[in-house]
């Protein structure tokens, strides 16, 4: 009977074009937990099922990119400052990749310049847009850059956007939720990520940190809401971050920029 209604709250969801290109583990994980919410009720464990994707997915990329448009913009740049301005006008459709906008060369500039070594492997976990920003990272040409999300539909437009540029990359859907990405790399960007998994598992988000296989992380949170509101949240994430690093054999560097708190993680 509950893989029934269970089914029902899939298809329902499924049929909302917002959420077409969420990964099924994702879907199917909050559709679980949403039915057993709603106690088998099924019209309330949908409401509770896109409340969820919302929060995790929707709040960031409020309505669907004109892909297409995006990487005609790209494909008729003319030059690097051309390049930089699809990419910028591409980026400001996703909240969390807008917000470093104005930042970007700082940004990289400064975590950068506290790896240990230039990196060859670059992974990108729950990247958003944010692997486009490859373009203001000092990276050498032959920097191979992994990259994974869970929405489809956005990772097929970064295959292309990618390629576009030049860049050699691979790109997957994956669900942070299911574990980490076991290859290893270099260097692994865990940007505004652990939050968002905090709040669908307790202690999941911090764990990622160990369980990533590479010898540097670069893991960020944010320090305002969406709406721009701080409700103490450097505080927050920095005492966290801190009881969480506690007792490992870290090498940790912490900079601050604007909305983005960031931690430069040498294992």
């Amino acid at each position: 009977m509950e893989d029934e209604k269970l089914a029902k709250v899939l298809v329902a969801v499924r049929d909302s074009s917002r959420y077409q290109s969420v990964a099924d583990d994702t879907v199917r994980r909050i559709a679980t937990a949403s039915l057993a919410a709603a106690r088998g009720d099924v019209n309330d464990a949908v409401k509770r099922t896109k409340r969820g994707l919302h929060e995790i997915f929707g709040a960031y990329l409020p309505s669907t990119p004109r892909y297409d448009k995006m990487l005609g913009l790209l494909r008729d740049a003319q030059d690097r400052d051309q390049v930089r301005d699809a990419l910028s006008r591409t980026m400001s459709s996703h909240a969390s990749t807008k917000e470093r906008l104005p930042i970007l060369e700082e940004f990289y500039g400064a975590i950068f310049e506290r790896l240990p070594a230039p990196p060859r492997v670059i992974a990108d976990l729950a990247c958003g847009m944010n692997p486009l920003t490859v373009e203001w990272m000092p990276v050498g040409e032959d920097v191979l850059y992994r990259a994974s999300d869970i929405d489809s539909r956005l990772m097929a437009f970064l295959d292309e956007a990618l390629s576009v540029l030049g860049v050699s990359h691979e790109v997957a859907v994956h669900d942070l939720l299911t574990g980490p990405d076991p290859q290893p790399a270099d260097v692994t960007l865990l940007l505004k990520a652990v939050p968002c998994i905090e709040t669908q598992q307790k202690q999941l988000g911090w764990s990622l940190i160990d369980a990533i296989n590479s010898p540097v992380v670069v893991v960020s949170f944010p320090t305002k809401s969406l709406g721009q509101r701080s409700k103490g949240m450097y505080r927050t994430y920095s005492n966290g971050f801190t009881a969480h690093a506690e007792g490992r054999p870290w090498q940790v560097e912490e900079l601050e920029f604007g909305n983005e708190l960031v931690y430069v993680v040498q294992k």
